[in-house]
């Protein structure tokens, strides 16, 4: 059962990043109008948050922890150093 709710949370994070990376194409892949692109950004945006939450739930805690931690020091890469000293 541990490696079912490992494969289903490494499944759902790696499928909600891709869904990230569908959103900005969406315009380019749907041939309808401005509403309906508009509508199927976000169903599309609230899939992706409720695959990432569900696979931090599925994951755990240190999952959570090592996540949060490289995403802050890529965000510290990002805005510079004088921010991490702050």
């Amino acid at each position: 059962m541990q490696r079912f709710k490992r494969l289903a949370g490494l499944g759902l994070f790696c499928f909600s990043w891709m869904l990230w990376g569908v959103i900005p194409l969406l315009p380019f892949i749907a041939d309808a109008d401005g509403a309906t692109i508009a509508a199927w950004t976000t169903a599309v945006l609230v899939v992706s948050e409720l695959c990432f939450y569900v696979s931090l739930l599925l994951l755990g805690r240190p999952f959570y922890l090592a996540f949060k931690a490289g995403m802050k020091g890529l965000w510290y890469k990002l805005r510079g150093r004088a921010q991490l000293e702050s």
